[in-house]
């Protein structure tokens, strides 16, 4: 299969129906991204949306797949098989999301615990010591046990967030696509300060 070929059969189906990437997108739950890789070769189509694709350009699965026109007419057999194969995939993503989800979900709360039980180890710390109060619980509070919760906390929102379908949306913001990126570079930047500080940590214990 040539996916360059097909997805220039995309593009070509798209003007005939005069439609832009961001109108295609929004029939089929999808991004303009999405659309624009489809179109360029770049990806394929998954299996659960060609039959969709398909109807929406008037053709049928194989020309997608072929890239190129079919004298002939899908026969109802193949378009059935075609429908069930379409449904067994949704039906299997559906399941991985749901599990996806339900991890994230448990990751969320664990996360949010820790942050909680933080916050509360630094202010009964920080209460033993009260010329030292506002130093040991911002100290707490940036520490590495704190750091890595917050980035437990903020990779499970992103995975909930693209396992509820929400991403397709956000990738059509401009500006939602940049603050999901900066999340994800503080959340490393974090990562990486948390390790440092443990490995220095590490290192002074082990010398002293």
């Amino acid at each position: 299969m040539d996916q360059k070929k097909t997805g220039g059969f995309l593009k070509e189906l798209r003007k005939e129906k005069s439609l832009t990437q961001e109108q295609v997108a929004e029939k089929l739950g999808v991004s303009s991204r999405t659309i624009s890789r489809w179109e360029t070769g770049a990806y394929m189509p998954d299996i659960s949306i060609l039959v969709d694709i398909a109807e929406m350009y008037d053709v049928d699965v194989r020309e997608i797949i072929d890239g190129e026109r079919r004298q002939e007419d899908m026969n109802s057999e193949v378009k059935e098989t075609a429908v069930k194969m379409a449904d067994y995939s949704t039906m299997e993503k559906k399941t991985m999301l749901k599990w996806i989800r339900f991890m994230s979900l448990s990751t969320m709360i664990v996360s949010v615990c820790l942050i909680i039980l933080n916050i509360v180890r630094a202010f009964a710390i920080a209460r033993d010591m009260p010329s030292m109060y506002a130093g040991v619980i911002i100290g707490n509070l940036i520490g590495a046990n704190a750091i890595v919760s917050y980035i437990l906390l903020a990779f499970s929102v992103i995975v909930m967030l693209y396992a509820s379908g929400k991403f397709s949306r956000i990738e059509q913001s401009r500006t939602a696509s940049m603050v999901i990126k900066v999340i994800v570079v503080i959340a490393v930047v974090m990562a990486i300060v948390a390790v440092a500080e443990m490995i220095w940590s590490t290192h002074i214990i082990y010398v002293g």
